[in-house]
């Protein structure tokens, strides 16, 4: 009776003494630690940054939902800042001017430290922040620093359901937020090695690349798919006519055109000047020359002011499909596609080809193609 006395007076002066308090407060730390480093494990094995955001917004929803959320991110290269918004954690159409991201930027260059808006304000000055800032309830400031200093923002508004935010959640977001950034800086670099800087594009070399292991796969799982190749017609003589700089605007625009007909799973590269690629995954013949279609009506579609003139291009587009059968290579496969691109260009240009290697196939292409109507296709044999 006497040990049990002992025991519960040293309890009673640990209590007293904020050590049981203490106790639990470290064991919930310590399981918010736990949380992160998983949470940090994760989140490194996404090479690309939608993928890392996705997985962010989905850690956040199981605890907590912000009002509000941005990360404001400007990528290498001097790229344009980038915006990714939500509300409730759900895609926002929201934008914030980038004078704002300049201005808290460059106070985390001076004081790296997370701070709320209220105090980042009182210091740089009220004036400075209009109302269409203010209207998006900003809350938390988050800076996402890594090599080279500051490169992005993460601004957060007040929880939907709750109080203000507790230090432990504070701590949590800011750990999570200090491991994207390394980990988003990482991606940017990645993408940055991989895209084509003008039109945002994939490479010429990443496309073979990914030729290589699409062709590896069709031929171990018997799947299809295909190679577009196009060119924009005539466009020396275009660059010649309206200049270089309205010519990069045809290829910018061309690049949104191919991202806006093609699926998130097909590769789009610019090959090279103004010749573009595109690696059509899981098609047949029909199906790779109904996305070539697409792109050659979207592109003849568009239209570009200039100096009061609205000017229009085309594009001519050689396809080739890629078989599981036989041990063609990836460069065999561009030349094939390369040469049914000069049958369109010979043939009148705007139109596309697709290059078939027997006259089985041609036959059985033939036979398909006299069932549709109003579409221009060559054969190449």
């Amino acid at each position: 009776m006497t040990g049990s006395s002992d025991i519960l007076a040293q309890f009673n002066r640990l209590e007293q003494a904020g050590a049981i308090d203490t106790l639990g407060e470290l064991r919930r730390e310590n399981r918010e630690l736990d949380r992160i480093i998983t949470d940090a494990a994760l989140m490194v094995s996404y090479t690309d940054v939608n993928s890392m955001l996705s997985f962010v917004i989905g850690r956040l929803l199981d605890h907590f939902i912000p009002q509000f959320l941005a990360f404001l991110v400007h990528p290498p290269r001097g790229e344009k800042l980038r915006q990714y918004c939500y509300r409730n954690l759900k895609e926002s159409e929201d934008m914030i001017d980038p004078l704002y991201y300049n201005l808290m930027k460059e106070r985390f260059s001076r004081n790296p430290a997370p701070a709320t808006f209220a105090e980042i304000a009182e210091e740089l000055g009220q004036d400075l922040f209009g109302d269409d800032i203010r209207s998006l309830g900003p809350d938390q400031i988050y800076p996402m620093a890594g090599i080279g200093g500051v490169w992005g923002i993460v601004i957060l508004g007040k929880k939907v359901v709750g109080d203000l935010w507790t230090e432990l959640e504070m701590k949590y977001l800011d750990r999570m937020f200090r491991f994207l950034s390394v980990s988003m800086q990482n991606g940017l670099h990645y993408e940055s090695s991989i895209t084509d800087p003008k039109t945002g594009l994939f490479t010429h070399d990443y496309f073979v690349r990914h030729l290589d292991e699409t062709v590896a796969l069709c031929q171990r799982h018997k799947r299809t798919a295909g190679i577009l190749m196009m060119d924009v017609d005539h466009f020396k003589k275009f660059n010649d006519t309206w200049g270089h700089v309205t010519g990069d605007v045809v290829l910018m625009r061309m690049a949104r055109v191919l991202k806006q007909t093609t699926r998130e799973e097909d590769c789009v590269a610019r090959f090279g000047g103004e010749e573009f690629s595109v690696l059509i995954s899981e098609c047949t013949t029909e199906g790779l020359m109904t996305a070539a279609e697409r792109i050659r009506t979207a592109v003849e579609a568009l239209r570009i002011h200039v100096d009061g003139q609205v000017l229009s291009v085309t594009i001519s587009i050689g396809a080739r499909l890629i078989e599981p059968a036989g041990d063609t290579g990836s460069l065999m496969l561009i030349g094939d596609a390369d040469k049914a691109l000069y049958v369109s260009k010979s043939e009148g240009r705007n139109r596309s080809s697709l290059y078939m290697s027997g006259l089985l196939d041609r036959a059985d292409y033939i036979r398909s193609e006299e069932r549709r109507v109003g579409k221009e296709c060559t054969i190449q044999c």
